[in-house]
């Protein structure tokens, strides 16, 4: 199954950290569909979990919400690599921006350099 998780370069208050963006409530247009293109499986859904809406990857046969909690708060989870190894299995495809975007969603820092500098590009 596809799923994918966001990186912020640039962070606010963030001491210029980059940062793995989770638990995304709301998201620009112009970005959710520069995703859903690629991922279309990756859509704004309740989780019973978490108790609120966000944008979560989603089966594509069956369209449960598979949990951002999942992916990553574990060490060793697809979006919190334990060492560069693990980092090099993601990929990653950068997003056009020219302008300051905002979102409202949860920052995981300190794993982000980690994946943005081992992760394959695509």
């Amino acid at each position: 199954m596809p799923v994918i998780a966001l990186l912020a370069p640039k962070v606010k208050d963030t001491e210029e950290q980059i940062c793995v963006l989770s638990d995304i409530e709301a998201i620009p247009q112009n970005i959710l569909s520069f995703i859903q293109q690629r991922v279309p499986t990756f859509k704004l859904k309740h989780s019973m979990m978490a108790g609120k809406k966000y944008y979560a990857n989603t089966c594509p046969k069956c369209r449960v919400l598979y949990g951002d909690f999942f992916l990553h708060a574990e060490p060793g989870a697809p979006f919190f690599p334990t060492d560069e190894e693990d980092a090099k299995l993601l990929y990653i495809k950068e997003i056009p921006i020219s302008k300051t975007v905002s979102m409202n969603a949860g920052l995981n820092s300190g794993l982000g350099k980690m994946i943005l500098s081992n992760a394959n590009r695509i």
